[in-house]
């Protein structure tokens, strides 16, 4: 039995080269939900893995849903520029699928900075 693991995949129009997904990591780069010039080179970097899909971390649809002051929002026109400005970046070099995770933490929400936030 061979390895699907590098085969393409095919799911309705979304074509990948293999099977390989980058899972959505939190970064807590962000500021005010803002994505960072750090966030267009992590996200440069993983869309040069080789991998099939990229998905980009836990995103807030509300700034009070963040997981920390620290996550990516796309609840404001500022946030939508800037993740918009990091895809073209990576848009610039190479065409791997991107994907996000919506998220609102609900009671889990949290207003401290985490340890290892970068911004």
């Amino acid at each position: 039995m061979s390895s699907q693991l590098f085969s393409p995949f095919s799911l309705g129009p979304l074509s990948l080269r293999n099977r390989i997904v980058v899972s959505p990591m939190c970064q807590c780069s962000a500021v005010e939900g803002n994505a960072m010039p750090w966030r267009r080179v992590h996200l440069g970097q993983l869309a040069q893995s080789g991998a099939g899909l990229l998905f980009i971390e836990a995103t807030a649809v509300k700034a009070i849903g963040r997981i920390t002051p620290g996550c990516l929002g796309l609840y404001s026109a500022d946030n939508v520029a800037a993740l918009r400005a990091a895809l073209d970046d990576v848009r610039s070099f190479s065409d791997m699928p991107v994907g996000i995770q919506l998220g609102h933490a609900w009671r889990k929400a949290s207003s401290a900075a985490l340890g290892v936030c970068r911004t």
